[in-house]
């Protein structure tokens, strides 16, 4: 399975966004350079007053289908 590290920034504002009906996809950039946009709604269990911010390891399968979403611990 390939997986991706993304370092994501995302400020309540715009995450609220989504529940108007104007955004529903996250587009980040890997750490590794490589550009991925992602549905909103696989972050919302890391949601926070602030919004979303931190480290994530994201796993497809062979399909290129999302299988996970996991924060981890910041040590950049």
């Amino acid at each position: 399975m390939a997986k991706l590290i993304l370092n994501v920034a995302l400020p309540a504002y715009k995450y609220e966004a989504m529940y108007a009906g104007a955004a529903q996809n996250l587009v980040a950039t890997s750490l590794d350079g490589r550009k991925v946009q992602l549905p909103l709604s696989a972050f919302v269990r890391f949601v926070t007053h602030q919004g979303i911010y931190g480290l994530f390891e994201v796993e497809f399968d062979v399909n290129h289908k999302l299988v996970a979403v996991t924060q981890l611990e910041n040590t950049l």
